[in-house]
C-alpha cells in the first residue's frame, strides 16, 4: 500500500510538472524547426515572389486594444518584422507586398474564433494563421475538453484550407486562473499530437518571471492584459521561435 501510495505522489508530481515545465526559446525553436511546416514556412518566406498573407485569430490580447496605449500590439511587431526588415534585408523584390490581418476580438474564446472561422478563412485564404486563445476560455467556459477540441478543429480546418497553423500558449497573467497551466498544457499536447508550430509565451514569461505562473509585472498592463513591453517580447518570441530573425531588426532589439 505505501508503494502504491508513494506512485500515486509521483505520478501527480510528474502530472504537475508538465503543466508548468516549458522548453526555452532556443528548445521550443529547435522543436518547430524539426516540423514539415518550418520547412514550408521558410519556403514561403524564402520565395520573395509570392506575397503571404498572415492572419492572428485570437482575444483582447491578440486584437492589442487598449492595453498596449497606443503603442504597437505584438501583430503590428510581426508586419514590421515581415513586410519592413526581411525587406529591408536585401532587395525590394522581398516580403514588402504581404499582407497581415488582425482578425482578433476581445473578449473572444477558440469557440467564437471557430463559429467564423470557415468564413475568414475562405474571406482571407490565408498561408499562416496564428491561434491565440486561451485565457478566456478558462474564465468564461472552464470545459477543457471542449477547448482541446475546438483548436483542434481550428488548426485542422486551417491545414485543409491550405493555410500552416500556428499555435499560441497564451503569455501569463497577474492573478492566473488555478487551471491556467492545464490549458497552456493542452496546447502543447495538440502541436505535439498534431505537429503544429508553436509559439510558447507561456513557458518564456515563466522561465523569465522565474516567479512560478505569474507574469513579470514590468510586462503587464493589468492584471491580465500585456503593455507595450509585454507585446515587444511576444513579437521577439515568435521571431525566435519561427526562425524568422533579420538583421539587422530595430524590434528584435527593442528593450523590454
Amino acid at each position: 500500500m505505501k508503494h502504491t501510495f508513494l506512485s500515486l505522489c509521483l505520478a501527480a508530481a510528474a502530472a504537475l510538472s508538465s503543466i508548468v515545465r516549458a522548453g526555452s526559446l532556443d528548445e521550443v525553436a529547435a522543436r518547430n524547426a524539426a516540423l514539415p511546416d518550418y520547412a514550408a514556412l521558410h519556403k514561403l518566406v524564402n520565395d520573395t515572389k509570392k506575397p503571404m498573407l498572415w492572419l492572428f485569430e485570437g482575444d483582447s490580447i491578440t486584437h492589442g486594444s487598449h492595453h498596449t496605449k497606443g503603442f504597437r500590439s505584438y501583430a503590428e511587431h510581426w508586419q514590421e518584422i515581415v513586410k519592413w526588415e526581411v525587406y529591408w534585408k536585401e532587395d525590394k523584390e522581398q516580403r514588402c507586398n504581404d499582407i497581415i490581418v488582425n482578425a482578433a476580438v476581445s473578449g473572444t474564446t477558440a469557440t467564437d474564433c471557430l463559429a467564423n472561422a470557415d468564413w475568414r478563412l475562405k474571406q482571407f485564404r490565408p498561408q499562416v494563421v496564428f491561434f491565440n486563445f486561451g485565457v478566456n476560455d478558462v474564465r468564461q467556459i472552464g470545459d477543457l475538453k471542449r477547448y482541446r477540441a475546438d483548436l483542434t478543429s481550428l488548426v485542422n480546418m486551417a491545414r485543409r484550407k491550405g493555410a500552416i497553423p500556428v499555435l499560441m500558449v497564451p503569455s501569463l497573467c497577474l492573478n492566473p486562473h488555478p487551471r491556467c497551466g492545464e490549458y497552456e498544457r493542452v496546447v502543447r499536447e495538440i502541436a505535439d499530437k498534431e505537429k503544429i508550430l508553436l509559439i510558447d509565451h507561456g513557458g518564456y514569461w515563466r522561465e523569465v518571471a522565474n516567479q512560478g505562473d505569474s507574469a513579470p509585472r514590468t510586462w503587464m498592463s493589468n492584471g491580465l492584459h500585456p503593455n507595450e513591453l509585454g507585446h515587444r517580447v511576444m513579437a521577439q518570441t515568435m521571431a525566435k521561435e519561427l526562425g524568422i530573425e533579420p538583421k539587422p531588426s530595430v524590434v528584435l532589439g527593442l528593450p523590454h
